[in-house]
């Protein structure tokens, strides 16, 4: 099982384990969107969300993210999964914003900041070279 690990960790590396990480992130993102609890449809962000798109639509890009991060977790080129893994969250960032300017969102503002802080952390890690083996 320890070799296993350790074939899957050499395979995937530093930045495919960041990949696999934010796929199942937006993965997750995608079914609270996609089949949401019916008492939490009624909080003030989900009925906005609601009213800019049907919450399906919405899920779309979540489940795009993850599918690409997923893939590109085992690829040599990663950087289209990093794109687009901060693209969605700055996206959805701007739609928090316009929200909460509107006063249909109560506190828009620290939603935004997480999201574009994570945007942020994204890009940063997207940057960092797979480490060399003996650097581990």
């Amino acid at each position: 099982m320890r070799r296993l690990i350790h074939r899957f960790d050499r395979r995937v590396g530093f930045r495919g384990s960041v990949l696999l990480f934010l796929a199942l992130w937006s993965a997750s993102q995608a079914i609270r969107l996609a089949w949401p609890d019916p008492l939490v449809t009624r909080t003030p962000t989900y009925v906005y969300l609601a009213s800019v798109a049907p919450l399906g639509m919405l899920a779309v890009p979540w489940a795009a993210c993850a599918i690409m991060c997923g893939i590109q977790a085992f690829t040599m080129t990663d950087w289209v999964a990093f794109a687009l893994a901060a693209g969605v969250l700055v996206a959805w960032a701007v739609i928090h914003l316009v929200g909460g300017v509107r006063g249909a969102i109560p506190q828009a503002y620290w939603a935004c900041v997480v999201q574009v802080a994570v945007a942020s952390l994204i890009l940063r890690l997207s940057r960092w070279p797979e480490p060399t083996e003996r650097g581990h």
